[in-house]
């Protein structure tokens, strides 16, 4: 269903795009604006700035910039029509209309019809045949029911390759099987991947099935758990294990549970806790970070209360923190993982838990201090650098002062700064993100900044004024008019969508997030502008009659005297001798 323009107005009207962004990234207030760490980049500080009075953000590092649907729509990788949507059910303003994105059918589209036929199947043999009672058996040992089963598509891998001939006799290929990991060939012919074992499906950000881990329950094997290899439709470092059905709870929360595997996920699951992902192993990627983004922008880390599980909370906190996610760690001192808690201490334990969190700060400092001996110099060097260096990448520099004099009360080591006014991304060296505007270039902005939150400033511009020297700067005044004229108002962030021009575009970024500009109209400052462009005309006119005096001095005195008098008259005004 097409959404009206009207109703695309009403709902960008209705939005404040401090609280669209703020629902996916932190801010951080400076001034009478917002700033935070660009998601769009591999930024550092904050580079991303957004201007509550003009409804626009902009990136002054890799130039990402928009209004409130330009930034979900760039966030979530969406449709116009589906940033609409979730604008209107951040800000409470639901649509009452039925919106169904367009589907395209994938060209992987055989290969999940295949896995979703393999879970079934698997799922089938372990709840319903006795082939898989004992299979059965020890999940309910392990307090996962039949509702779990079912819901998470667990299944049971026999022997005697039964699931590779009931895919076959559904017509579904060797190279296909082969193809999606769940059948090899071998000595002997065609073989089950996962045979003798439990099978956990793992799908993809939008519900498709890709891969499977897989569980010895009996000891037969060595290996405990064994997985899918990396295939046309599945790397491992592309998915998050649970993400299609943690994400609706995870952004009602505003935060998402970050723990290693499908079992850790099974445990929250029974303790009632739905926001909870995987990252099946104790690394996460630059792909899983994104997908985490796109959850909540509270990351809650919860790996396990081992000495592996805390270095992997380290670790992957680190480089959560870099991407500009706010990160929470969840204190587990019981040397316990999630289902062993639950094991031993029933699930309000779990719950009980899941409540004590740390900000990753306070985590990291009380890691290090259990790791280094503070009687000892060399130790608490060690500590103030490592703990330094993660201080140096939170964006709010409250956040960054305070942590630094806790350090220093912990150490008695003073933290060196860094040269604050400097980033550094991908190799290149940026300044503050502060335009260096020349004067008529700021003359011009300062107009358009005003005329675009006062019609007495339109109104002064066109009865004083009625044109800009720059090109863009002319037309987008005359685009402002004429939204007064069709509107009573002026609003960049509904311009943004109107223009097509990319100059314009930008332009209209630069009024909205530039620090130095009015805040709001002042007859005087705009006067003062339009002096100053005035001066600047003149200034022209006089070099255009420089020309025309040398052209005719020496061939036409009547047009070089009319010239020179025009001239002398110009001086005049500007006060030059």
């Amino acid at each position: 269903m097409r959404i009206s323009e009207e109703t695309i107005n009403d709902i960008r009207n209705s939005a404040n795009i401090v609280d669209v962004i703020g629902h996916y990234i932190p801010l951080i207030k400076k001034g009478r604006s917002y700033v935070a760490v660009c998601p769009f980049h591999d930024d550092h500080d904050p580079s991303l700035s957004i201007s509550e009075d003009k409804q626009i953000y902009k990136c002054f590092v890799c130039g990402n910039g928009g209004n409130c649907y330009t930034f979900v729509q760039n966030f979530k990788k969406c449709t116009f029509p589906e940033s609409v949507i979730e604008v209107a059910d951040i800000i409470g303003k639901p649509l009452n209309i039925e919106y169904t994105a367009p589907k395209k059918e994938s060209r992987y589209q055989h290969f999940y019809d295949l896995l979703n036929d393999y879970i079934e199947y698997t799922n089938y043999l372990l709840t319903a045949t006795r082939l898989g009672l004992s299979a059965k058996e020890y999940l309910i040992n392990r307090g996962i029911d039949e509702e779990l089963i079912n819901e998470f598509g667990i299944g049971y891998c026999p022997e005697e390759n039964r699931v590779y001939q009931n895919l076959k006799a559904k017509n579904y290929s060797d190279e296909d099987m082969i193809k999606t990991n769940v059948a090899r060939l071998g000595t002997n012919g065609m073989n089950d991947v996962f045979y003798k074992r439990i099978t956990f499906p793992i799908h993809d950000r939008n519900g498709n099935p890709v891969a499977f881990t897989a569980r010895d329950y009996s000891g037969f094997s060595d290996s405990k758990y064994i997985n899918s290899s990396e295939t046309i439709i599945y790397t491992k470092g592309n998915v998050l294990y649970n993400f299609h059905r943690a994400k609706d709870s995870a952004r009602q929360n505003g935060n998402v549970i970050v723990c290693e595997g499908v079992m850790d996920v099974l445990a929250y699951k029974r303790a009632g806790i739905n926001n909870v992902v995987a990252t099946l192993g104790t690394a996460c990627t630059k792909e899983q970070v994104s997908l985490l983004k796109d959850l909540a922008k509270t990351v809650v880390l919860s790996y396990d209360g081992d000495k592996a599980g805390k270095a992997a909370n380290m670790k992957i906190g680190e480089l959560l923190l870099q991407s500009g996610l706010s990160i929470e760690v969840i204190d587990n001192d019981t040397g316990l993982d999630p289902d062993e808690i639950i094991s031993k201490h029933g699930k309000n334990a779990l719950r009980d838990l899941s409540s004590r969190r740390l900000s990753y700060l306070d985590y990291a400092i009380k890691y290090y201090r259990d790791i280094y001996n503070l009687e000892n110099y060399s130790d608490r060097k060690a500590m103030t650098i490592k703990v330094s260096a993660l201080i140096d990448k939170l964006s709010d520099p409250y956040d960054r002062e305070n942590y630094a004099n806790e350090l220093y009360e912990l150490t008695k080591i003073r933290k060196i700064d860094k040269d604050t006014a400097v980033r550094s991304d991908n190799g290149r060296t940026y300044r503050n993100p502060e335009l260096s505007l020349d004067g008529l270039t700021k003359a011009e902005y300062t107009i358009l900044s005003m005329m675009s939150v006062s019609e007495a400033a339109k109104d002064i511009y066109q009865k004083d004024l009625g044109y800009l020297l720059d090109e863009d700067d002319n037309l987008l005044a005359n685009l402002m008019i004429d939204e007064y004229r069709k509107n009573g108002r002026c609003q960049l962030s509904r311009m943004y969508d109107e223009v097509n021009d990319e100059g314009l575009k930008s332009l209209i970024l630069s009024l909205g997030t530039i620090d130095s500009l009015p805040e709001g109209y002042d007859e005087e400052v705009l006067k003062g502008a339009i002096k100053r462009i005035k001066e600047e005309i003149k200034k022209r006119k006089l070099d255009d009659l420089r020309k025309e005096i040398a052209k005719y001095q020496a061939v036409d005195p009547e047009k070089t005297n009319m010239y020179l008098d025009e001239y002398t008259k110009l001086l005049k005004e500007l006060g030059e001798k």
